[in-house]
């Protein structure tokens, strides 16, 4: 608690200071931690408990004083429906991957507009292609209240576009071009092919 209010401190309103705990605390802890993180000045707690307790994550929601997003424990609609119909959060991170791709994130973010959720754009830190499909999806939402964290790209150091991804301004800015607006580079790709004999040795007994 004190490291997070010493971060909270030093940015002096610069910025905000937000939490994920990746389920890492019982709720007796969440319930203790998310008083003092409200008073630290905290906007956001990330999953603080486990995934499968939604009845803790809804005793959670209505009793801390920071806003509270679901993230492990939404795989898709079926989750995110169960955790609306409960109140069990007020955000949730969208995950193309996590629910079970561009249409079951789509329904996520339906859901969670219908229960009056706030979203925010996560990522399981996709590649080029993973993180560009997440924007063209994110950019169809009504709004996007927490942001996006699509930075997987910015992560690699081999380059699979023939026209890398462009971020500026602390944004990534969406391609103009058909499609997701990418074009991959197939040279590189077969290249960097896990299953390719190129430059593979063979050793015979």
């Amino acid at each position: 608690m004190a490291h997070v209010a010493a971060i909270g401190k030093a940015l002096e309103g610069r910025g905000e200071v937000r939490v994920d705990v990746n389920q890492a605390w019982s709720e007796s802890e969440a319930i203790w931690a998310a008083r003092r993180l409200a008073e630290a000045g905290v906007t956001l707690i990330e999953q603080p408990i486990a995934a499968e307790n939604h009845a803790g994550l809804e005793r959670l929601t209505k009793l801390a004083q920071v806003p509270i997003m679901a993230d492990e424990a939404l795989h898709g609609p079926a989750d995110a429906f169960a955790l609306a119909g409960a109140q069990a959060a007020d955000v949730f991170a969208v995950k193309i991957a996590q629910s079970g791709g561009l249409s079951g994130a789509a329904q996520v973010a339906a859901i969670a507009a219908a229960a009056n959720i706030d979203l925010y754009g996560g990522t399981m830190l996709e590649g080029a292609v993973g993180t560009i499909a997440s924007a063209q999806l994110f950019s169809t939402f009504s709004a996007l209240k927490w942001g996006t964290e699509l930075f997987g790209p910015l992560l690699l150091t081999e380059e699979i576009l023939t026209e890398p991804l462009r971020y500026e301004q602390f944004s990534l800015q969406l391609p103009q071009g058909p499609g997701l607006g990418i074009t991959l580079d197939w040279n590189k790709i077969e290249r960097l092919r896990r299953d390719s004999t190129q430059g593979a040795s063979i050793i015979t007994s």
